[in-house]
């Protein structure tokens, strides 16, 4: 006798994470109730773009294909049809749009459509196809990766792309499904991670990849491999527990890799002004790609490169002469200057810091891709240049005055908030009311103090040579304000200040702070996080050691990382 079926009420007004989890959703507030009940991340209700096959538009059907109106426009304001109009206008108007994005979110900056390409499924659902194979309304969650769901692609933050690539240039992308499936993973899942408050200034869903399809020239191919290949290795990174799955990206991600290579060489053999912007962002993009994605040594060999490449551009100084190149230059200065901390030789002044910082530090917004401002930058670099002056035995005259100027710098008194007390016992609750705006801002201030926190380590670290006993207070505030930027998932934290206080945690439930750290931030398919975990564990492991032998407290024993790093035979970018 065959057993009748339960009957299954299907909601389609369910959060993504209970949808995911196969569970019944009230379908409302954020976090829902199962989701606040199990303390599990609420991804919420908002619409998710999923690829479809460029030429017959399926796709492997999951679940809801629609929405009601109440639920998709839900939390968003009512337009009139003055703004309304103005906003269609604002898209029509494509040879309008400049490198810097035009008024931010707006609802209607989607990828370019033919109008015979616009289908109304049988299902209801509707999909505004593109030649990339986008669907451009489609209400399903995107398939990698499962850890997080903030990195939807959203049309507000990917508007600046639409109009930046012309229908031809994006065909390039459907030559194969797989190509165009790991591009689509880099702007929804990568690009978030690059940048600690995502949004619609995130040169990582703009610039690079409108970069890499601007042309089809050699640098322009380059750029495409490398994002390519960053690609696969983070999908390698997210598939670690499925060896075999893990082991087929690798070995895509090499492919790309070797073909950036190849492209790049082709490239720089007869660099030309006018490809300076795809040079540079594929050089950037290797070394991250080595550093990041694969936890490799390599990653300074690309940044040395970078110096010899940057000298070519002295006299014409391209990064001066437009916002794309601004962004992609500032990125090489601000990892040159960050990277530079953990290098264990005396490395001086360089020619990216010579020939590029003065130029892209002059802008007010420079520092907004690592989450730290010019002047906090500008003072971890002369921090570093003192540090290795005092090794190699130079001893300034005016050392005390220098050491002064960096402390009142750093203090907290000189940091500028926006209007919220960062300290305010009642602050979660507060900010549940801001407007995104001012999330934003409140999360760009946060993340700076963390910058300015960690640099005071660093400069009794690297300078006063001071026991973590005389840092423990500052290590904590670095610790709480990261954590409490996690929970308002605003980002991606910078490596750099949370490890340059975890190599400084001595109390145990300071430790337990850093370990919660890590075990969320290793979750992102970022092998440096990893690199991170093993070399601040063992710099613990070996302070307690030698306290142990010297019968003090473990507070009291210095212990410079980056001699334990040189034994374990790694080079972390602190990224």
């Amino acid at each position: 006798m065959t057993r009748a079926r339960k009957q299954v009420t299907r909601s389609f007004s369910a959060c993504w994470t209970c949808r995911r989890r196969r569970v019944k959703c009230n379908g409302g507030g954020l976090p829902c109730i199962p989701c606040r009940k199990h303390k599990v991340e609420c991804e919420g209700y908002g619409v998710k773009l999923v690829w479809v096959d460029p030429k017959t538009g399926a796709y492997p059907p999951f679940r809801r294909r629609s929405m009601d109106l109440e639920h998709t426009w839900r939390g968003q304001p009512v337009l009139n049809e003055e703004r309304l109009q103005r906003l269609v206008d604002e898209v029509d108007d494509i040879e309008a749009a400049s490198l810097e994005p035009s008024p931010p979110y707006n609802p209607f900056a989607v990828f370019s459509a033919c109008p015979s390409k616009v289908h109304a499924r049988a299902d209801d659902s509707i999909t505004d196809r593109s030649p990339t194979g986008f669907a451009a309304i489609e209400s399903r969650p995107s398939t990698p990766p499962p850890a997080r769901s903030s990195c939807s692609l959203l049309s507000e933050d990917f508007g600046f792309v639409a109009r930046s690539l012309t229908p031809t240039l994006i065909n390039c992308l459907s030559a194969s499904r797989d190509e165009a499936m790991m591009f689509h993973h880099y702007v929804t899942w990568i690009a978030p991670l690059m940048i600690p408050v995502d949004g619609a200034g995130n040169p990582w869903k703009s610039v690079y990849p409108s970069t890499a399809l601007c042309s089809s020239s050699a640098a322009s191919r380059a750029l495409y491999h490398a994002i390519l290949a960053q690609s696969a290795f983070n999908i390698a990174n997210l598939h670690k527990d499925n060896h075999a799955s893990s082991r087929r990206e690798e070995s895509v991600a090499l492919k790309h890799y070797g073909a950036s290579l190849r492209q790049l060489s082709q490239s720089l053999s007869i660099t030309k002004e006018e490809e300076y912007d795809a040079c540079a962002a594929t050089l950037y993009t290797l070394m991250i790609l080595e550093g990041n994605a694969r936890g490799s040594v390599v990653w300074r060999n690309h940044f040395d490169g970078v110096g010899g490449f940057v000298t070519q551009f002295v006299q014409n100084k391209p990064w001066t002469r437009s916002a794309r190149s601004w962004v992609i230059s500032q990125s090489l200065a601000l990892s040159f200057e960050i990277s530079q901390t953990g290098n264990a030789e005396i490395c001086g002044r360089s020619p990216i810091t010579d020939v590029l910082l003065d130029d892209v530090a002059s802008r007010e917004n420079f520092g907004y891709t690592i989450g730290a401002s010019c002047q906090v930058l500008r003072t971890i670099s002369s921090i570093r240049l003192l540090a290795e002056k005092l090794a190699s035995g130079d001893i300034p005259d005016d050392l005390g005055m220098s050491i002064q100027t960096y402390i009142v710098e750093l203090s907290p008194r000189n940091h500028s908030g926006i209007g919220v007390d960062l300290d305010n016992p009642d602050r979660e609750s507060f900010l549940k009311t801001l407007p995104e705006k001012e999330l934003h801002n409140f999360l760009d201030s946060l993340h700076l103090r963390l910058f300015r926190t960690a640099a005071l380590i660093y400069l009794h670290q690297a300078v006063l040579k001071v026991p973590p006993r005389g840092v423990r207070s500052l290590v904590q505030s670095v610790l709480a304000d990261a954590m409490a930027f996690m929970h308002r998932r605003g980002g991606s934290i910078s490596l750099w200040p949370v490890f340059i206080a975890a190599t400084e945690a001595t109390e145990k439930e300071d430790q337990v702070i850093v370990d919660q750290w890590l075990d969320i931030s290793s979750q992102i398919g970022m092998r440096n996080r990893l690199v991170a975990r093993t070399l601040i564990h063992q710099v613990w492991h070996e302070r307690s050691h030698e306290a142990l032998s010297r019968g003090v407290n473990p507070d009291l024993v210095m212990k410079n990382w980056k001699t334990v790093q040189q034994r374990l035979g790694v080079d972390l970018l602190l990224l």
